[in-house]
């Protein structure tokens, strides 16, 4: 690795074709805006490198498939010789990306994968920025008992294959039974579904009070849009997608009253004790062409601050002197807290903020220190106020 080469080269496999394309270029958008800030203040200062160095990103498309992912990392790591590596979107793109960076004794700093899988292989790579996919939907039913107490019944709809609708479900499942939800309707679909009739019929039959869908992107859309139609007399209706704007842009009004968990919000601003404030990382961001940017693109450029950060404390490049100055870190950026286990590397410093459309606007509404309003139960209730 040259650590004394005139620019310090970040590398990251990024789907800019395939189904995570949307998120794959975002990502790719929000480490080209780090490095933007990064350089306009001088480069990054890492002492044994020769202090303020260039950063120049790298990345290669991988089309959305974990053969060509590891096949990027690979030549990022061998043939570029990368200092920073940055793990793609998508949990099992990132288990991939992670098999890579292990067998090379190389830091995946992990802004695109939030299944809890790959922090339980024993890796000792891997540092996580987004909060686990267990921990995605926490605040839902704490929240739901605070909009509407008597509420006590639950309908499931997830993808069947995928680490993270499978983590999703687990964790929303250990807060059911702590909070004395019954479980109605527990559904699984194939992941290339569209047509959710059949399983619409089912939720209906059911009458839960709490729906939930997590499966891809493209899932999560078109069951919005078919369980929109339906008018279903539910109390609190979420999915894992709504927060992105992919799903307002499909749904248009019928997207009110949908709740879902997001890594990040602007209006939701933390007490940054590293990096850019708020309005100045939006700037950057903005100039990558994105002046509304979901969080997807937005964990990249936190995740770049991170490994910035860690670089500094270490003083060095090197990758197990970085991560040993990530295990012991805790700080706050525009992004949120952060802070890993420092055996596994994942993340458990932050949590996810809890949304809802409401009359059009996205309103974050737990944890109740962050939110901007009220849950709104029942959802219809949104979409009556238009």
């Amino acid at each position: 690795m040259a650590h004394q080469a005139r620019a310090i080269k970040a590398g990251i496999s990024a789907s800019l074709s395939g189904q995570f394309q949307t998120q794959g270029r975002q990502a790719l958008a929000g480490l080209q805006a780090w490095a933007a800030w990064v350089n306009r203040r001088g480069g990054l200062r890492v002492a044994r490198a020769g202090g303020g160095l260039p950063v120049e990103v790298i990345h290669y498309d991988d089309a959305s498939r974990a053969d060509r992912c590891q096949q990027a990392v690979q030549r990022l790591l061998d043939y570029h010789r990368v200092d920073l590596l940055f793990g793609p979107y998508s949990s099992v793109l990132t288990a991939a990306a992670a098999a890579v960076a292990e067998s090379r004794n190389q830091v995946l700093w992990n802004q695109g994968g939030a299944s809890e899988r790959v922090f339980q292989q024993g890796y000792r790579w891997v540092v996580g920025i987004l909060t686990p996919a267990s921990e995605y939907l926490a605040g839902l039913l704490p929240a739901v008992r605070v909009a509407a107490p008597k509420a006590s019944t639950l309908a499931v709809v997830r993808a069947s294959t995928g680490e993270f609708p499978q983590a999703v479900v687990q964790g929303l499942e250990r807060w059911a039974a702590a909070l004395g939800f019954h479980t109605v309707l527990a559904q699984n679909f194939p992941a290339d579904t569209q047509d959710f009739a059949s399983i619409l019929d089912a939720v209906a039959a059911a009458q839960p009070d709490v729906l939930v869908a997590v499966g891809r992107i493209h899932n999560d859309l078109a069951f919005a849009q078919q369980l929109a139609a339906r008018r279903l007399p539910i109390t609190v209706s979420a999915v894992v997608a709504a927060p992105i704007q992919q799903f307002c842009d499909a749904l248009g009004q019928e997207a009110e009253g949908f709740v879902g968990p997001s890594q990040w919000e602007a209006p939701v601003r933390y007490p940054v004790d590293y990096g850019p404030g708020t309005q100045e990382a939006l700037e950057y961001l903005a100039h990558q062409g994105d002046s509304a940017p979901d969080y997807p693109l937005v964990q990249a450029f936190a995740a770049g601050l991170v490994a910035q950060r860690c670089a500094e404390e270490a003083g060095s490049l090197e990758p197990l002197a970085m991560r040993k100055a990530a295990g012991s870190l805790e700080m706050t950026t525009f992004y949120g807290r952060f802070r890993i286990d420092p055996d596994s590397g994942r993340q458990v410093g932050r949590s996810v903020v809890l949304v809802q459309w409401q009359q059009g606007r996205k309103l974050a509404v737990w944890p109740p220190e962050l939110r901007q309003g009220m849950l709104v139960a029942p959802w219809r209730d949104t979409r009556r106020k238009r």
